[in-house]
């Protein structure tokens, strides 16, 4: 069985590319993955996502390639679903398409080890709003579950003590706040005031303040200033 956590939030996620019409990808894609309910648009293609074959034995080879382990939830979101991309909110998960996701996340490790691997930084995908980086779970502060918080690695301020910046207390925390902005189709963490409607604003900052109260020590604790630097 997988974590009702992990399962609700890439659910609620998917649900919400299907509202949005966004499940389409300009690539190839595994015949099983494909969703030809979805008419296709110029170079772009229908995808669905698919239980995964994945074991155990298969993402024990990968920390050892790593040299990290694991948080215990990550273990169940990459044996959940394959897919091409979930909701991006401060996040974006690597693609893990049936046919490439141990490729893909080699390859994230094999530029990350001089700063991060090596330093106990276990890249998952990147940090979105600014594209400063990879997002991480930071095993230097493993939890007594295994589980670890979530930082991202900020390129442009490496060697100080910005390059690591703050986002979530766990894995678990991280979950629990992307399943709520998935749930939610308003953008509760960005206004622009040249574009958006500022009366959303009310609405945007009752929000944002459910966001943060998910995880007092983490978004709303040592990463508020991160999730309120969006114009909310």
């Amino acid at each position: 069985m997988f974590s009702e956590v992990v399962t609700r939030y890439v659910d609620e996620a998917l649900a919400q590319g299907r509202r949005r019409g966004s499940m389409k990808f300009p690539g190839k894609l595994p015949e099983a993955m494909r969703d030809r309910s979805i008419p296709p648009v110029n170079d772009w293609i229908g995808w669905k996502a698919i239980p995964t074959t994945i074991s155990d034995a298969d993402l024990d080879a990968l920390e050892r390639e790593a040299g990290l382990e694991f948080p215990p939830l990550y273990r169940d979101f990459l044996r959940y679903r394959h897919f091409v991309g979930l909701t991006e909110t401060g996040v974006r998960f690597e693609r893990h398409i049936s046919d490439e996701w141990q490729a893909t996340l080699r390859e994230l490790y094999s530029y990350s080890r001089e700063y991060m691997l090596d330093v106990g930084l276990l890249p998952f995908g990147s940090e979105c709003f600014m594209d400063a980086g990879q997002a991480c779970f930071d095993t230097r502060f493993r939890l007594p579950d295994g589980d670890c918080p979530v930082v991202f690695w900020d390129h442009e301020w490496v060697g100080t003590p910005k390059e690591i910046g703050a986002l979530f207390s766990s894995s678990r925390k991280m979950f629990e706040c992307l399943y709520m902005f998935a749930a939610n189709d308003l953008n509760f963490i960005y206004h622009d005031p040249t574009y958006d409607d500022d009366a959303l604003l009310p609405r945007k900052r009752e929000l944002l303040a459910q966001f943060l109260a998910i995880d007092p020590e983490g978004a709303g604790g040592p990463a508020r200033d991160y999730w309120t630097a969006w114009g909310v």
